[in-house]
């Protein structure tokens, strides 16, 4: 990332002092020394300069060449660009949460460069995730679920559906019933869209406000977008408050962990609000006094305050902290304190389903691909035994002392 920044200095003018990168000194890299010798780097193969970060020849099509460390010297190496990856024993990059080289209905992963001591960027084939039903689609890139036919994760003029690949995909096409040929792009139904204020954008691709919406809002005859702000007051959402059997109503309700204060406007809990100097909005938008003294947060299920980084009241491997849900510049400074991963738990959770993966296995606490070197020594690579055990093994070729078998530390998937 340093590298980018540098080269981003120097090509944008910018004129902030920047130290030059390892690879332009001469000593160190022999094209440093030619014209623009910086943005070059030596190829021993054929005794050329090439252009650093170019994808394709000396490397192979999809690689580009990158500065690597072999003792006190840089040297060029291939490796995938950022974004994309490479399956082990293979030189070809895919790009990260496509298909890629998987089979149907899966999608290429990124492991942890951790994996490879070359520091090469390895992906793995995953199935994805089950979302609660089929109204939601699981999106890889930030392992969240979506519902279909909505932006989601998408770009503006976009909707999330189901591709030919069996993947999530961000689509839009004129066949959609989600189309507006107005500016070729694509709006989930019932959401503002490319309607003017107050009006849906409605099956039929037109735009539009209907009294039998839950969407309609008596006061001002307009519609507007469930769970948005709305014709709301600050701190609120207009969302269905509770579904009728004679057709339900959006109201202008509290935002979640939100308690109305004596002003008529929503607060965060726990944060001043309209409150004096030392006090908090507490639950039914009761001012009160804050309990803690500088430094301490206010944990709400034990009604006690601790200090940052304590155990104490959280799960084994958890320690209180800052709310970070809190928007200090619009909630003001918030007092919650919550219980966020420490010690590694968080990591043990992102492996909790490795042993499920095609081709990965838990290892020392981390998910790894199998028959690669991984966490091993030179020569060796991670296996699974013939007892269903995790180890480092001698690679095929290879014998002590040359290699290092795990003989010490053998751990059950």
């Amino acid at each position: 990332m340093a590298a980018w920044l540098w080269m981003a200095a120097l090509l944008c003018g910018t004129h902030a002092a920047v130290l030059p990168p390892p690879w332009a000194d001469v000593k160190r890299n022999p094209c440093a020394a030619l014209p623009r010798g910086w943005l070059m780097l030596y190829w021993p193969k054929d005794g050329k300069c090439y252009t650093i970060y170019k994808k394709g020849y000396p490397c192979p099509d999809t690689q580009e060449l990158s500065p690597g460390r072999w003792g006190g010297r840089t040297v060029a190496e291939c490796k995938c660009p950022p974004g994309t990856a490479q399956l082990p024993h293979t030189n070809t990059c895919h790009k990260l949460f496509e298909r890629g080289p998987c089979r149907p209905g899966e999608y290429f992963a990124p492991v942890e460069e951790s994996f490879n001591k070359r520091g090469e960027r390895q992906g793995m084939c995953v199935i994805p995730q089950q979302c609660a039903d089929e109204t939601l689609i699981y999106w890889p890139a930030d392992g969240k679920c979506y519902y279909r036919l909505t932006q989601g994760p998408c770009y503006p003029g976009a909707i999330l559906d189901v591709g030919a690949d069996g993947l999530a995909n961000c689509t839009c096409t004129p066949s959609s019933p989600n189309f507006w040929s107005a500016d070729s792009s694509c709006y989930p139904h019932y959401t503002r869209g490319p309607c003017e204020k107050g009006q849906l954008f409605l099956p039929g691709s037109k735009c539009g406000c209907e009294p039998n919406l839950p969407h309609y809002h008596n006061e001002t005859a307009s519609c507007y977008e469930l769970d948005s702000i709305g014709p709301c007051p600050r701190g609120h959402l207009f969302s269905i408050a509770e579904v009728a059997p004679h057709g339900s109503r959006a109201e202008c309700i509290c935002k979640t962990f939100h308690a109305r204060a004596f002003d008529g406007v929503c607060y965060r809990l726990y944060t001043r609000g309209p409150c004096a100097q030392d006090e908090m909005i507490s639950r039914g938008g009761r001012c009160i006094k804050v309990p803690c003294a500088r430094g301490r947060l206010y944990v709400p299920e034990r009604r006690r305050c601790y200090r940052p980084g304590t155990a104490e009241p959280c799960p084994v491997g958890e320690v209180v902290a800052f709310d970070f849900e809190a928007r200090p510049a619009i909630d003001g400074l918030s007092h919650n304190g919550v219980c966020a991963c420490g010690s590694g738990a968080c990591s043990r959770r992102e492996v909790d389903g490795c042993s499920m993966r095609r081709g990965t296995a838990p290892y020392n606490g981390t998910c790894h691909i199998l028959n690669t070197q991984g966490p091993c020594p030179e020569h060796s690579w991670l296996v699974r035994d013939s007892t269903n055990n995790i180890r480092c093994k001698c690679k095929p070729g290879s014998a002590p002392p040359d290699c290092v078998e795990d003989t010490s530390l053998v751990l059950t998937s």
